[in-house]
Formats: C-alpha cells, sequence, structure tokens
C-alpha cells in the first residue's frame, strides 16, 4: 500500500477569526476540507459551522467568520 502526502498552502491573506494559533489552523483545515466535501450522517447532508476541541468539550469554536452567512454552506464555494 503507498502512502500518499497532499500538501496546499493556506490562504495567509485572511482575517484570521481566532487568536490561539492552534485554533485557527484547526480552523482553516475544516474550511478547505469543507470546499471540497459535504459531510453527511446515513444519507443527510449536515450542516457543520463549528468544532469542539478533545480536551475542552465545552468550548464551540466557530470554522466561519460571522460575516458568512449559514445558507452559504451548501452553495459551491471557489477553491
Amino acid at each position: 500500500m503507498a502512502d500518499y502526502i497532499f500538501r496546499y498552502k493556506l490562504d495567509s491573506s485572511k482575517t484570521p477569526v481566532s487568536k490561539d494559533p492552534l485554533l485557527e489552523m484547526i480552523r482553516e483545515q475544516l474550511d478547505n476540507i469543507l470546499n471540497v466535501v459535504i459531510p453527511v450522517e446515513g444519507q443527510r447532508e449536515v450542516k457543520i459551522d463549528g468544532f469542539k476541541l478533545l480536551r475542552d468539550r465545552r468550548t464551540i469554536h466557530k470554522i466561519f467568520p460571522q460575516e458568512q452567512e449559514s445558507s452559504d454552506f451548501f452553495e459551491e464555494r471557489p477553491l
């Protein structure tokens, strides 16, 4: 079995949503992944707008900036 390594540059010109570098890196990765996949639960498409860290399951961190409309989620987004 071959190992594949995928690399892509994150757009650092965007204004960070989080001041924490770790949270911002995770947020950017999720935002980029959601540009190429649609998450599902069973056969139903699921809207994802945030995430929790395993070390702090109480705090929800937003993926998208506040000005981005939630209705834009299922619309096609540029890569």
